[in-house]
């Protein structure tokens, strides 16, 4: 059980390695005033977004005591995946690209939260207040787009994945990835802005 553990920690720190060291280069400035007045705004309203995540993760942690291998084992039966922004992390941003990527993240992640309101009524208040921030953000970045005249493409969201029988397990790590993906979003807003 205990070398178990470890090789899972293990794999957890690498993969968590590898992450950092393909994460794209962050450049510190732009000559688009308006742009960078945008980034600045959105990335500390993402900055909020990740630490309400952060605070609703640790209460449902706290409530369900999960341990981390009850997570990994449900997150690959349930085949919880977070949302591609892969187009944000090119060297040369893809604005167009990162900005979709990121609106259908949003989308998919908003519904998410809906149906969480629904499985953990305790944590409704917190959640759709969440979900107004993130619904918020979505139309901050949706109109940034339209002013630099990028087309805005619907997309299908994402099938809903939560199971009778594990839907806590399975909020807790969608709460999860929204977070990744909110760090992402921090990300690629410094490196879209130069």
């Amino acid at each position: 059980m205990y070398s178990e553990r470890s090789q899972i920690l293990s794999l957890i720190g690498f993969a968590l390695w590898w992450i950092m060291c393909s994460a794209a280069p962050l450049p510190d400035f732009s000559g688009d005033s308006g742009f960078q007045q945008f980034v600045h705004k959105n990335r500390e309203f993402v900055t909020k977004i990740k630490g309400d995540v952060s605070t609703i993760k640790n209460l449902l942690s706290q409530a369900f005591k999960f341990d981390d291998s009850q997570l990994l084992m449900a997150q690959q039966f349930l085949n919880i995946k977070p949302m591609d922004h892969s187009l944000c992390r090119k060297e040369s941003c893809d604005v167009e690209g990162c900005f979709s990527q990121i609106q259908i993240g949003l989308e998919n992640y908003r519904q998410a939260l809906s149906l969480i309101s629904e499985i953990l009524p305790d944590y409704a208040d917190q959640l759709s207040s969440l979900q107004a921030d993130i619904l918020n953000l979505s139309i901050n970045i949706r109109d940034q787009m339209e002013t630099i005249g990028i087309t805005l493409v619907t997309y299908p969201t994402a099938e809903n994945i939560v199971l009778q029988n594990q839907r806590e397990i399975g909020s807790y790590l969608i709460l999860h990835n929204l977070q990744k993906f909110m760090e992402a979003i921090y990300r690629a807003l410094r490196h879209c802005s130069s």
